[in-house]
């Protein structure tokens, strides 16, 4: 007659076999074999455990336990070297353990899993070894609150009802496996892809945060790039919003104790030493680490993943990684690895992209400003004069230029302030970089702080692409900031800055770029008076006042206005392809005795003027140099002369209009029409002035 616990130990056999072969999903299978397996075996709680391929952890793969375990203690990897298990490898064979034995043999810190089972009033355990090929590759564990002896037909039973169960976990963990290589497999490809297609730095790393995220259980991703000398050439962050989503974020941002220096100094340490942060590892590192103790703190981060990127001359790269949810793994490491060389080779090339645009940028404003340098003469040879202030102006230009002292020149308009400051540049140190100009006076105030500091791409509406400001472009060289009085006050706080920092943030950038400028600025307001207005700042001013130079206006040197008048005759005759004329006595008289409220630039246009209208042999000042209080004098009678005769009278009106319509046509550059033209000046309709300026034989000069 047959056993009737054979009957039912090969049913159950029988059972867990179909079972196995039909329930697809891990833990529904084990919860239905769990409660099958009570009806041939006393326990209070069941557990599976698995041995990696490694054999070095342990790890808990199915647990039933009726009574309370600390959170997330189960689903934390053990190493196999010291547990419980450890001696059971080399026979395996269904085994008992008792609980308290094993605490009074190896005292309660070996075994700490033993201790919370012994608190919780288990006092045994029963296993059974899970092979596969031969090979033990984990237990199954009954635990429960008695303490009883097995006999070797319950040993049989368990061993053989063991054996389908094996089966069920080698093929759960196969299919573990080949669901994560498809994961890793999937994930290889996204960032490919995103590596491959999308050009923006700041997108196609949100992309592979997002991808790796779908991995491993990450909160926070920093890539850090440093140079040789350690100065981070990138450093970007990204965080997982209150939505679940990536973003970028400042290192202000994330910090508020950690000052961004400490942090680029501990991030780089970090990615020297890569490797898994878990526990004590990571306990240790946050007791050396200001930065990781901080983030500890503020985000509840428990652990951490370093991985360098590249080490190469030139520059050394580190992903760093971080996660509040649960302690990081080696394997995971190993996932993250799995995406390094293609991460690191995308942003090699992106870099070095952006390098190559940025030179490129460069090198187009330098050529801009290099047709510039060549079409004027940038030394002494362009300040014509011998008077003792203009000597006196030169002996300071010669003592501050060899220097990098901020320069003010200060002076009435027309007085050629760019003039000396492109001798200042000559005469230095920096004289084979760009010397570049800014007009602060001709730039609207809503473009003038990108023209300075440059923008990032999408910064503002219409910011396509990124742009190299001003101040990049002059880096190892010279800015003039000319009428810098026309600076607007909101920027001009960021000037300050600047000039104090020596730091340039683009628009719609988070990155302070560090530039190496020499500053001469020049105004012809009274900067002192405005900054008692109100409209400058003081701090500002005396900035830039660090040398102050002020240039004479041409009434106080007009002992250099006969060279002047000569050096632009010449120059002028060459231009316009006209006879070298010489300039008569009395006319050079007239010149000397003028005001010259333009100044220099005043003075050049008179004697412009007079080569292209010449035609004798001399040069014709005549409809020039006739002072209007002349032309109104000789409108009144004079009885010491008797009476003019109609025809001199008529004459002298008309040089008179010919003067009066001169001086406009001046004052408005040529322009005829419009705002600010010469017929709004003279109060007369252009068509009026127009024809005045046929009549009068003024067309050579000014073309409409």
């Amino acid at each position: 007659m047959t056993d009737p616990s054979l009957i039912e130990s090969r049913r159950l056999t029988q059972y867990i076999s179909d079972a196995v072969g039909s329930v697809r999903d891990p833990q529904e299978l084990f919860h239905t074999l769990t409660d099958k397996l009570r009806l041939m075996f006393k326990f209070d709680s069941a557990v599976i455990v698995t041995i990696d391929k490694d054999r070095r952890y342990v790890s808990v793969f199915f647990e039933m336990f009726l009574f309370p375990i600390a959170q997330g203690f189960a689903n934390e990897k053990r190493l196999l070297a010291g547990s419980w298990f450890e001696p059971f490898l080399a026979k395996p064979a269904v085994a008992t353990v008792s609980i308290g034995d094993e605490l009074r043999r190896h005292g309660n810190d070996s075994y700490p899993i033993l201790k919370i089972f012994y608190d919780a009033g288990m006092r045994q355990i029963v296993l059974s070894p899970l092979l596969s090929g031969g090979e033990v590759i984990g237990f199954l564990n009954f635990v429960s609150r008695d303490e009883k002896a097995w006999s070797e037909a319950e040993r049989d039973l368990l061993a053989s009802v063991t054996s389908p169960i094996s089966m069920a976990v080698s093929n759960a963990l196969a299919y573990d496996e080949l669901r994560q290589r498809e994961a890793e497999t999937a994930m290889q490809l996204a960032v490919n892809n995103a590596l491959m297609t999308i050009r923006d730095r700041g997108q196609m790393l949100l992309a592979v945060c997002e991808q790796i995220s779908k991995l491993l259980p990450v909160v926070y991703l920093g890539i850090r790039v440093f140079g040789d000398d350690g100065t981070p050439r990138l450093a970007d962050n990204f965080m997982h919003d209150e939505e679940g989503r990536f973003i970028s974020v400042s290192t202000e941002e994330r910090l508020s104790h950690t000052g961004d220096e400490d942090a680029m100094r501990e991030s780089r340490e970090l990615i020297a030493h890569p490797g898994v942060y878990s526990g004590d590892r990571f306990l240790q590192l946050a007791r050396e680490s200001r930065l990781v103790a901080e983030v500890q703190e503020r985000y509840g981060i428990c652990t951490i993943i370093s991985a360098q990127l590249w080490d190469a001359p030139g520059s050394h790269a580190g992903l760093i990684i971080s996660s509040s949810r649960r302690p990081f793994e080696e394997t995971e490491l190993a996932t993250l690895n799995l995406i390094i060389p293609q991460l690191s080779l995308a942003l090699q090339n992106l870099l070095a992209f952006e390098e190559i645009d940025t030179l490129r940028q460069r090198l187009e404003g330098e050529r801009t400003y290099l047709k510039e340098e060549i079409r004027a003469v940038h030394n002494f040879e362009e300040i014509i004069g011998t008077s003792a202030p203009l000597a006196a102006v030169l002996r300071r230009v010669s003592q501050v230029a060899p220097t990098d002292a901020t320069v003010l020149i200060q002076g009435e308009t027309g007085t050629g302030k760019e003039l000396f400051a492109r001798a200042i540049h000559t005469l230095s140190p920096r004289n084979e970089r760009v010397l570049v100009r800014v007009n602060c006076a001709a730039l609207p105030a809503t473009l003038i702080e990108s023209e300075l500091f440059g923008h990032e791409k999408g910064s503002f509406t219409g910011a396509t692409g990124r742009r190299i400001g001003k101040f990049e472009l002059a880096d190892g060289g010279t800015i003039f900031l000319d009428e810098i009085g026309e600076l607007p006050l909101e920027l001009q706080s960021k000037m300050l800055r600047v000039l104090q920092e020596r730091e340039i943030e683009r628009l719609g950038g988070g990155k302070l770029i560090p530039v190496n400028v020499r500053v001469i600025a020049a105004s012809n307001r009274d900067l002192q008076k405005e900054v008692a207005a109100g409209r400058f700042r003081a701090d500002l001013f005396f900035r830039l006042n660090a040398f102050p130079i002020f240039l004479p206006p041409l009434r106080a040197r007009t002992g250099d206005i006969s060279m002047l008048a000569l050096h632009f005759a010449q120059k002028f005759a060459r231009e316009f392809g006209r006879p070298n004329r010489p300039i008569r006595e009395r006319d050079m008289q007239e010149l000397k005795e003028r005001q010259w409220k333009g100044n220099i630039r005043e003075l050049a246009h008179a004697i412009e003027q007079a080569v292209i209208l010449t035609d004798g042999p001399v040069l014709d000042f005549s409809t020039i140099l006739t002072p209007r209080s002349r032309h109104l004098a000789a409108l009144s009678p004079n009885p010491a002369k008797g009476i003019q005769s109609m025809a001199i009278f008529e004459e002298e009106v008309r040089e008179m209009e010919r003067t009066l319509i001169l001086d406009a046509l001046d004052q408005a550059k040529g322009r005829v029409s419009g705002k600010g033209g010469a017929a709004e000046l003279l109060s007369i309709h252009p068509k009026t002035l127009y024809t005045r300026i046929e009549k009068l034989g003024l067309r050579k000069r000014y073309h409409t």
